[in-house]
């Protein structure tokens, strides 16, 4: 295609790697234009339907930030309060150390479990610690995080972290991926990941008005969960890697043109990975237009035949609703091969009243009050 080339890898790009290797890597034109393709769920993934159990002690305030084989974590109505339910959306236990004291948090940027071990990690970046509790949420220890922004459980004994806060560019914090100890946060190893030039990239604008400076900014991934370990993806780099449980570093995907060589920067977001299909996001920044600065292209690369194209995805039970497979949808502590998002109770009532719903959903609809809590969408791709 004009747009999509397979290139071998070259030697400086193996060289900043450090690891040698005979892997292709896709080649992303970012200035390109694609046709729109219609894709239905259910050829992509197997969809299940969670309706979290609803009462005033049962507020779920957040998106789900655990979903494993046996639990799913959010948090709560109160704040600090982290809520347990089963896989079947049932209520398990409620806890909360909120606060400023020993063995408490004054924040939840993160919160990630390890069935295994029977830990629950809550990660405070404004504090810039991690606290450990049991499955029944009693303290067990708590160690310094640093600039960690995100944790993902990497393995039995480690999180990989993004080193940086949102909104923070600072050189010194380099390299921004690192390995880190469950046992006490000790630093295991660091990633490197080169940059296409020597400046950092975000997605930040800040602007000037009548009452001071405002920021604007929009939520960027720089990891995402796939079978093989994870994908870095770093803004600043015009490659994106893949890191593997093995602690392999491999080029997979390497944009162009260079972010460094462009006026306006156009940003390159990996998605959700099945066996047929990457999912794309390019993200611009435009500063005009207040509603949305950073508006965003959806694309689907297959794996199959290489082409990329913009897509719509349909879903049977909704399908009004707009899907896009977007890294948020693995933005949560969860097995690979899996995704979640969420409805509101209120919007697929008003779907249902309306006659927009099907099957299963519309059957789950037809028993739901405005204040009920979020409808999961649990994915297990394909």
């Amino acid at each position: 295609m004009r747009y999509l080339l397979i290139i071998w890898m070259m030697a400086f790009l193996c060289g900043c790697a450090g690891k040698s290797t005979d892997n292709e890597v896709l080649q992303i034109d970012l200035n390109a234009e694609h046709s729109s393709i219609r894709l239905n769920l259910k050829d992509i993934a197997d969809v299940t339907y969670i309706k979290l159990a609803s009462n005033t002690d049962l507020l779920v305030r957040s998106r789900a930030l655990v979903c494993n084989e046996n639990y799913i974590l959010t948090k709560g109505g109160e704040t600090g309060e982290i809520l347990m339910f089963d896989r079947e959306g049932q209520p398990v236990r409620k806890f909360s150390h909120y606060g400023n004291g020993p063995h408490e948090y004054n924040y939840i940027t993160n919160l990630r479990m390890d069935e295994k071990r029977g830990e629950i990690y809550v990660h405070d970046v404004f504090s810039r610690k991690i606290v450990v509790y049991d499955l029944n949420g009693e303290y067990i220890r708590e160690f310094a995080s640093g600039d960690a922004r995100f944790i993902y459980n990497f393995n039995d004994d480690a999180f990989l972290v993004y080193n940086t806060e949102t909104n923070r560019v600072n050189s010194d914090l380099k390299p921004y991926f690192s390995i880190l100890a469950k046992n006490d946060g000790e630093i295991l190893k660091k990633i490197e990941v080169p940059f296409s030039s020597g400046k950092k990239y975000d997605l930040t604008v800040t602007k000037e008005g009548d009452g001071g400076r405002f920021s604007y900014t929009a939520m960027h991934l720089p990891v995402v969960r796939n079978s093989e370990g994870y994908i870095l993806n770093e803004l600043s780099s015009d490659t994106i890697y893949q890191y593997s449980y093995d602690g392999v570093l491999t080029p997979v995907i390497l944009r162009t043109p260079a972010i460094s060589s462009m006026s306006a920067p156009v940003f390159l977001q990996y998605g959700i990975e099945t066996s047929k299909y990457v999912f794309l996001t390019r993200i611009s920044v435009d500063e005009s237009n207040e509603r949305d600065m950073f508006p965003e292209t959806n694309w689907v690369y297959n794996k199959e035949n290489g082409d990329i194209n913009e897509y719509e995805i349909r879903n049977d039970d909704y399908p009004d609703a707009k899907i896009v497979l977007s890294s948020h949808l693995v933005n949560c502590d969860m097995q690979s091969g899996y995704g979640i998002s969420r409805f509101n109770a209120d919007e697929l009532l008003e779907a249902y009243q309306e006659g927009k719903l099907y099957g299963e959903l519309k059957d789950l609809a037809s028993s739901l009050k405005d204040e009920d809590n979020d409808v999961l969408i649990l994915y297990k791709f394909k």
